[in-house]
Order: C-alpha cells, then sequence, then structure tokens
C-alpha cells in the first residue's frame, strides 16, 4: 500500500509510474512513459497553484520574522521557490508533453 502512494499513473497508457522513474524532473527533464514511451511532464496547473502558493507563503513567512519589506521577502521567496518547486512537481500527476 505504500509503494502505491508515490506512483502516478501515465495519462496514456494509464500504467504506473514509479517515483524512481520520475526523479528526472528534479533536473527539469520530461518523464518517458516505459510503457508507451510518450514524453511527460509535470501538469501545468497544478506547477503554477504550487509556485504561486509556494511563494506567497514564504514570503509571508519571511515577511513577520524578518524587518525585510514584502518586495525583497518575495524575491527571496522565489530563489526559494527555484529549488523547492522541482521537488513537488514528483508529488503531482503529470500529463503529454506537447511539441510546438
Amino acid at each position: 500500500m505504500f509503494k502505491l502512494l508515490w506512483q502516478r499513473q501515465c495519462p496514456c497508457c494509464k500504467k504506473p509510474i514509479n517515483l524512481s522513474d520520475r526523479l528526472c524532473l528534479l533536473q527539469r527533464e520530461l518523464v518517458t512513459c516505459k510503457y508507451c514511451a510518450k514524453p511527460l511532464q509535470p501538469n501545468f496547473k497544478t506547477m503554477l497553484f504550487n509556485a504561486f502558493w509556494l511563494s506567497m507563503s514564504a514570503s509571508w513567512i519571511i515577511k513577520l520574522s524578518t524587518q525585510l519589506n514584502y518586495e525583497w521577502a518575495l524575491i527571496v521567496a522565489l530563489f526559494c521557490l527555484a529549488s523547492i518547486l522541482p521537488a513537488l512537481d514528483l508529488l503531482f500527476g503529470l500529463e503529454e508533453h506537447k511539441f510546438n
């Protein structure tokens, strides 16, 4: 049951993709499904929501605990976001990568 917690489904073939297969998301690379060989990326809407929520929460905490004004706190939070957001992408679903 614990193993199922870390698995996500491929949106194309509905087969499970393990956490070890999705670790390349930490380097901002695409995940390739080993069953259907399609490139997958994190869901854009979820990633955008995570970026907004994380940056606003971090800037609020920084503003309350330091003497920085809100703009500087938001800049510091965006630097933190650049390092934490790829790890959050591991937790949520994937979508098929569409080439332009």
